[in-house]
């Protein structure tokens, strides 16, 4: 990014729901993202129509997050601008920074079948066909694997606590829970339809996790409302949000770009009881991660965690991979580089006081530290987004 340049940015969103909120939270950390980038914001909850820009506002480049397979938006095209998607549609008008299918089917079926759950259904959205990259990627593993699956068709806009809606609306659903004879999970799309799946099970009489276990996505505040609180994919929002800023600036300056169809890979699950249950085994490594994030910035070493364990290390780090995506040590490097970073963007604090906040007693350490994780020092990454 050129240190003379500017650029006048419009963020087009249907809403600030919690993806789109992290999505932005990666924007601005770019570094130096603030002194060359003037950013606007605009809802628009009908992309068909022309967003209506203040008088003599003429945005250098946009991006947007729309569904580019439901949703015509000629007057996109026809500001002749740089617009850059990060929606995963498969219908790309637009550059688009997504998340990989692959990834995320993989990460979907690894954890269901890492539980012992023999079958898996899925319960897409009717616009989003059974063909969809997602749908299509978690069948092809599961024949990989010799698991059955399922696939139901439940129309958005049930609300939590509506479940008796689904008896009208998704009647297959009902047969495919209560008939069958494997322990059977479940992937509902998104959190909100996994708290109306986890409310259907309870009215049908169906044990949750033992029977039939629930995993939703983008792990918003409908997982932790949800009884029992709901396992959910992890999406990098922040990833995403990161890359389709600076592929956005590439384009408006004319630069070489790589790739107009960048990818994030999905790994993380939030592991929660709609999966493992309160008694299960697994359950020592959510404790174990509970731990993690109470001790990361007070010193803790995976050791030190071992200790407290009832599982052998092999096992234990085999198991919390399975279940979390990332190692102990991965989750302990990740939650004390972030803290770092938010202190040194937000506090006054010394590098030897920040040091010590996020369980160093040397700053020594933790600047080398730092910089192995984040790729310059702290000193050197305050200045650049602060100053």
């Amino acid at each position: 990014m050129g240190t003379d340049k500017r650029y006048d940015i419009a963020i087009i969103f249907p809403d600030w729901y919690a993806f789109l909120h992290d999505a932005m939270e990666g924007v601005l950390e770019i570094r130096g993202i603030r002194r060359h980038c003037h950013f606007r914001n605009f809802i628009s909850k009908d992309f068909s129509q022309a967003v209506d820009f203040p008088k003599g506002y003429r945005p250098d480049g946009i991006i947007v997050s729309y569904d580019a397979d439901h949703m015509d938006a000629p007057w996109l095209e026809e500001l002749d601008i740089p617009v850059v998607n990060i929606f995963s549609s498969t219908n790309r008008i637009f550059p688009t920074v997504g998340v990989c299918p692959v990834s995320m089917a993989q990460t979907i079926v690894e954890h269901f079948s890492t539980l012992g759950f023999q079958t898996l259904g899925i319960t897409g959205t009717i616009h989003q066909t059974h063909s969809s990259p997602v749908h299509q990627h978690i069948i092809e593993e599961c024949t990989a694997r010799g698991m059955d699956h399922w696939y139901v068709e439940v129309p958005d806009g049930i609300h939590a606590g509506a479940w008796h809606m689904l008896e009208e609306h998704a009647p297959d659903l009902k047969e495919k829970l209560l008939l069958s004879s494997a322990k059977t999970g479940v992937y509902t799309v998104h959190d909100m339809r996994g708290r109306l799946v986890a409310d259907y099970c309870t009215e049908l009489g169906i044990k949750v996790p033992e029977q039939v276990g629930i995993l939703g996505r983008f792990d918003s505040i409908n997982a932790r409302l949800c009884t029992p609180e709901l396992s959910s994919i992890v999406m990098p929002a922040r990833q995403i949000g990161g890359q389709a800023i600076q592929l956005l600036i590439q384009l408006i300056d004319g630069s070489p770009v790589d790739e107009l169809y960048p990818m994030v890979e999905v790994h993380e699950v939030r592991v929660r009881e709609s999966t493992v249950g309160k008694s299960d085994p697994d359950m020592i490594a959510l404790q174990a991660r509970t731990i993690i994030r109470e001790k990361a910035c007070k010193g803790l070493t995976v050791d030190e965690l071992i200790q407290s364990l009832p599982l052998a290390r092999s096992t234990f780090e085999k198991r919390y991979r399975a279940l979390t995506g990332s190692s102990p040590a991965q989750e302990i490097r990740k939650i004390r580089v972030e803290k770092a970073r938010q202190l040194l963007l937000t506090s006054k604090k010394t590098i030897d006081e920040i040091a010590y906040e996020v369980g160093f007693t040397d700053p020594r350490p933790f600047v080398v530290f730092f910089k192995r994780e984040v790729g310059e020092t702290p000193g050197g990454f305050r200045k650049a987004y602060v100053e």
